[in-house]
């Protein structure tokens, strides 16, 4: 005896999809914050380009993100602005 119809594969499917469409927004709009953060810098984290972290974002994913705050945001980074003339 099977599920229901109402809650059968095709409403999984259809959940499967709405979850991974939303990932790779989420993904996307981490890649352009990053970007954007990256290129407001003069020296992006680690010396790497802006571009680069764009890329790095897209197959790393929000752990990417996570660590690019870290690097540049968080409490933990180094204030690079009071070096800057």
């Amino acid at each position: 005896m099977g599920p229901p119809p109402f809650f059968g594969e095709p409403l999984g499917t259809a959940w499967n999809s709405v979850y991974w469409i939303l990932h790779a927004i989420a993904i996307v709009a981490a890649a352009y914050f990053v970007y954007q953060s990256a290129i407001r810098r003069r020296q992006a984290a680690l010396n790497i380009g802006p571009h680069w972290w764009v890329l790095f974002t897209l197959v790393g994913g929000i752990w990417t993100l996570l660590i690019y705050w870290l690097m540049e945001h968080s409490t933990l980074s180094v204030d690079r602005d009071k070096d800057a003339p």
